[in-house]
């Protein structure tokens, strides 16, 4: 499903007239040593999400290739947010969608795939049993389908489609470097797909040698919905052929994580997600560490899916989190 630069570039533009793209760029830290993290508030996007970029140019570019046409049904295997943008976005362009997503993925996230009107479908495994976030089983669900029904389905399989890198370079990368009025010195990005931080890593590294990458990667037995452990779940193809252009990798734990979400909430009057919090966190420490750093991070999404999962694992009492509710923009829109 590849396309050139002239046809990705149109779809770049068309996506700003869904409601994705050109998210506010926000300073959220400065350190003692002069450096400053700032921050990509992807929730701003039409559904909610960094997902809206990778999923608006996996679907735009299967359309350019004749590979999505009407009687199809887009299925994809999913943590969360990109399910709800392939469902969100295919419902805007008059397509099906049928969405796999672990048992474990947050109340939240299944009731705004539902309301796109998608089909979906959750996975109960051992993973999920145990409350881990690990969309393995999906994906063998999902092979198992385009096995059996080849002529139904299309699968974006966003894990080796090179348009979600795509996405990154032609429109996240760009907006940086626009809102910035300069070149960061450092990319923080931790890794999901690996969409988009292979997209940050492949503009910056054409426009900006020196700008340095850093992946992040949560704890084996993490509960961070949207992140991967690569040491426990398959390594996404994109991310194999995009390696080349990271520059260092960096841990981060449930609790950081958590910490980082706190830290917001209390200092920056933002409530986010915890891959957001992940982020936040690396992107701190880099700071704190290295003199008059330009460090630009994404937050992927806010809290308002996580209200079960921060609730039931003691990590907010459900008045906290109304409470908090005030600090998430209201979303102009969330359905087709």
């Amino acid at each position: 499903m590849i396309v050139d630069g002239i046809v990705y570039e149109h779809i770049a533009k068309r996506a700003q007239t869904y409601g994705i793209g050109n998210t506010p760029l926000k300073k959220v830290y400065t350190s003692e040593t002069g450096s400053t993290v700032y921050a990509k508030l992807e929730y701003f996007n039409r559904f909610r999400s960094i997902k809206d970029r990778a999923a608006f140019f996996m679907i735009s570019t299967a359309i350019e290739t004749r590979q999505l046409r009407k009687g199809k049904t887009l299925i994809e295997a999913s943590s969360g947010n990109t399910g709800i943008a392939v469902a969100g976005i295919a419902g805007l362009m008059c397509f099906s969608s049928e969405i796999l997503v672990s048992a474990a993925t947050s109340e939240e996230t299944k009731k705004m795939i539902r309301r796109t009107g998608a089909t979906l479908i959750e996975i109960e495994d051992e993973a999920s049993r145990a409350g881990r976030i690990n969309i393995d089983g999906a994906l063998k669900v999902l092979r198992k389908k385009l096995q059996d029904f080849p002529d139904d389905y299309i699968n974006l399989n966003q894990y080796s489609n090179i348009a979600n890198t795509m996405g990154h370079y032609y429109t996240t990368g760009p907006e940086i470097v626009c809102a910035l009025k300069q070149n960061p010195t450092h990319i923080v990005a931790c890794i999901g797909t690996g969409g988009t931080v292979t997209g940050l890593a492949k503009y910056f590294k054409e426009k900006s040698p020196s700008t340095k990458i850093i992946a992040g990667e949560p704890a084996k037995d993490h509960h961070i919905q949207g992140l991967k452990n690569l040491s426990v779940s398959e390594t996404p193809e994109i991310l194999k052929n995009g390696m080349g252009n990271i520059d260092a990798w960096d841990h981060v734990s449930d609790e950081e994580a958590r910490i980082g979400v706190k830290e917001l909430l209390a200092y920056e009057d933002l409530f986010v997600g915890m891959s957001s919090g992940a982020n936040f966190m690396l992107a701190k420490k880099i700071a704190n560490s290295t003199k008059d750093a330009c460090i630009v991070t994404v937050f992927p999404d806010s809290a308002e899916k996580y209200f079960s999962t921060y609730t039931k694992s003691g990590f907010m009492t459900e008045d906290q989190f109304r409470e908090s509710e005030k600090f998430i923009p209201v979303p102009w829109a969330i359905l087709p």
